[in-house]
């Protein structure tokens, strides 16, 4: 029988740890490259963490755009697991059935399906639209803080650390309260993530509360722009279809 190229004597290779599949496990899960510990850090030392990526060691910070889409991805998943979320939605929807019936009663095409279908699409691919919106806000910070020294790119990195630490964190809000009444949680989600994303400008620009609330509010107005964009496109395909 010949021996399998494949298979080395014992000694030509160290036997398997408990640190080395630990470190497969976290190097698929991108832990290993700082993660957790860029949440934790956008938390307690947004500024030093910022500048660290920016102008230091790159290694020790989870990639920007990762840790946003990861992040997107963990806050869309808890929220569109979620029952009390699901039915908040379904009366939302419901509650403007009828202007739709009339369209649809006056035209033949099916205006309500094709809006709900429009909706889910949107609500399911929010790593899309915060791809698409990140360029928006980081125009409306890069001219918020022109003296700044930040060039157009690193507003970009700026703004996927920030808006990742605040979907990271309103992934994690969803979490704990997802047995909640979501028509009550969704106001206390809004403060949240108003709060940090203040907390955020304020500390990684350097600028007064006033300032950082207004920058954080265009730059939800820009993210919020992109998303009726999308919808709209969404729901137009579907109509054409």
């Amino acid at each position: 029988m010949e021996k399998s190229e494949d298979l080395q004597p014992q000694s030509v290779y160290p036997r398997l740890t408990i640190d080395e599949v630990k470190t497969e496990v976290l190097s698929h899960l991108y832990l290993e490259k700082g993660l957790l510990s860029t949440f934790i850090s956008m938390l307690k030392r947004p500024s030093k963490t910022v500048e660290v990526y920016l102008h230091g060691n790159r290694r020790k910070i989870q990639n920007p755009f990762r840790y946003l889409i990861i992040g997107v991805a963990f806050s869309t998943f808890i929220m569109l697991a979620n029952p009390s979320f699901r039915n908040y939605i379904s009366n939302i929807q419901q509650s403007s059935k009828g202007n739709y019936d009339q369209l649809d009663a006056a035209t033949g095409l099916s205006f309500y399906e094709k809006f709900t279908q429009a909706q889910e699409i949107y609500m399911s691919y929010q790593n899309l639209v915060l791809t698409l919106a990140i360029p928006l806000i980081a125009l409306v910070t890069f001219l918020f803080f022109r003296k700044k020294a930040y060039n157009f790119a690193e507003h970009m990195a700026i703004n996927c650390l920030v808006f990742g630490t605040i979907y990271w964190l309103s992934g994690l809000f969803s979490l704990v309260t997802f047995f909640m009444d979501y028509s009550f949680i969704i106001y206390l989600s809004w403060f949240l993530t108003f709060a940090i994303g203040t907390y955020l400008y304020w500390k990684v620009f350097s600028i007064n509360i006033i300032k950082s609330m207004l920058s954080i509010l265009s730059a939800y107005l820009a993210a919020m722009v992109v998303g009726i964009f999308f919808q709209i496109a969404v729901f137009l395909v579907l109509l054409i279809l």
